[in-house]
């Protein structure tokens, strides 16, 4: 008898009997759950046991299948009251989980999305979220075709499920960036997570984007570099204009955040290329490692242009470094460090020369701005720190990375961490 058979075996053995206790149901999950994030073929003979217990099933309470899927829907609607977005979610079970967990942890959420009673009044950006989720993941969307019951999951379904539910379990608190479903109500619609464009701020992003993407799109470093030096000041004079409006009829600064997610590979320097671009445009960037992702808290139109140019200047450097034809990860790291230190710079320069324009004026518009922001940072995050992780790079990779930044555009500073 092989190792397989024996482990299904005696698995058998403990769990199936006469009759079958819901704690040991409950016991016998916990336990694959385990063993599907730690060795995942040492799970197969407990998922065996879970689809013959789900198939001799008399209802709900004691189906495996059915108790999995329950408590991860019940887990998702509870991520949301702690500060989790649909994105959010989906992204860190592929960084903590794997591609198939984060996979069958988007139909999850749809599915979730669809018994939340208050789903209409959602905010457009929450909407918008769900939308294209249900882009990636098609058609299909039930609860029975999460994990089906009467023993007809695959043990791909269970190791998805298992690993998705493993770590909801640790899921830590997240920050509230926008209302959750709880205090969606039909009477007072939830807004978006920022107020809805003007139309000359609609004009001004759709100008920044067309040159944006002729700087993503030419061969030649000097037109990259008028192009998105332009861009620069177009976005930083249409959030002085409108800073200086909001402060002339007494206004409130309006603070927002959002989270801009990073992918792997070198996820760091892409986060430490995002804040340089967010403290040249008086946004704070806060980098959360367990999710790897950056909440960006500043004005509504500041944190936008931050993540479009953020997004442009990362095609950028991507394309010169695959272009630099060297390859490995030290070479790289060094290089996207030192496109970011080198960024930063000169964003920083393009922005003090277009704040020194205003005059004086300007000065106690921004020392204001500077507190409303600081304060939201602080009550988001009562515990952050910030540091920097020190490292040797490559000198090829620095020298590289230096000299893309100045082809293509354009105070490399720590990355805030809670």
């Amino acid at each position: 008898m092989g190792s397989s058979s024996r482990q299904r075996r005696d698995a058998r053995r403990r769990v199936v009997g006469r009759s079958t206790a819901p704690d040991d149901v409950e016991a016998l999950i916990d336990v694959a759950c385990r063993f599907a994030v730690a060795a995942p073929s040492a799970a197969k003979p407990r998922i065996a046991v879970l689809n013959e217990l789900s198939a001799t099933a008399r209802g709900r309470a004691d189906d495996p299948a059915a108790l999995v899927v329950d408590d991860v829907l019940a887990r998702i609607a509870g991520a949301w009251e702690h500060g989790w977005q649909p994105d959010d979610l989906v992204h860190v079970v592929h960084r903590r989980g794997s591609k198939g967990a984060a996979r069958w942890v988007t139909r999850a959420v749809l599915v979730e999305a669809r018994r939340c009673p208050t789903r209409e009044a959602a905010p457009p950006a929450w909407t918008d979220q769900l939308r294209t989720l249900e882009q990636r993941a098609g058609s299909g969307h039930e609860p029975a075709g999460l994990l089906p019951s009467g023993g007809g999951a695959s043990v791909e379904q269970w190791l998805d499920a298992l690993v998705t539910l493993d770590l909801l379990r640790v899921l830590p608190t997240s920050q509230l960036l926008m209302p959750p479903p709880s205090r969606w109500t039909r009477s007072s619609p939830a807004g978006s997570a920022s107020p809805r464009p003007t139309e000359q701020r609609t004009k001004m992003l759709s100008k920044v984007r067309s040159l944006l993407a002729k700087a993503e799109s030419t061969e030649f470093a000097a037109e990259a570099e008028a192009f998105t030096a332009k861009a620069q000041d177009l976005m930083t004079r249409h959030s002085i204009d409108e800073a200086l409006l909001a402060a002339d009829v007494g206004e409130s600064f309006d603070v927002g955040g959002v989270r801009v997610l990073i992918d792997q590979p070198y996820a760091l320097e892409k986060a430490t290329l995002l804040h340089v671009v967010a403290e040249a445009n008086r946004v704070r960037a806060v980098w959360n490692d367990f999710s790897a992702c950056v909440t960006l808290i500043g004005l509504p139109a500041d944190v936008e242009q931050v993540d479009l140019l953020f997004t442009s200047l990362l095609v950028q450097a991507t394309r010169s470094m695959t272009q630099a034809h060297v390859s490995g990860a030290a070479f790289r790291r060094a290089f996207l460090h030192a496109f970011a230190v080198r960024i930063g710079e000169r964003l920083t320069t393009a922005t003090h020369e277009a704040e020194a324009s205003y005059g004086q004026a300007l000065v106690p518009v921004l020392e204001r701005q500077a507190e409303a922001v600081s304060a939201h940072v602080d009550r988001l995050f009562p515990h952050l720190t910030t540091g920097s992780r020190r490292r040797q790079l490559d000198a090829r990779g620095w020298d590289a990375g230096t000299r893309a930044a100045d082809a293509a555009v354009l105070p490399a500073g720590a990355v805030e961490s809670h």
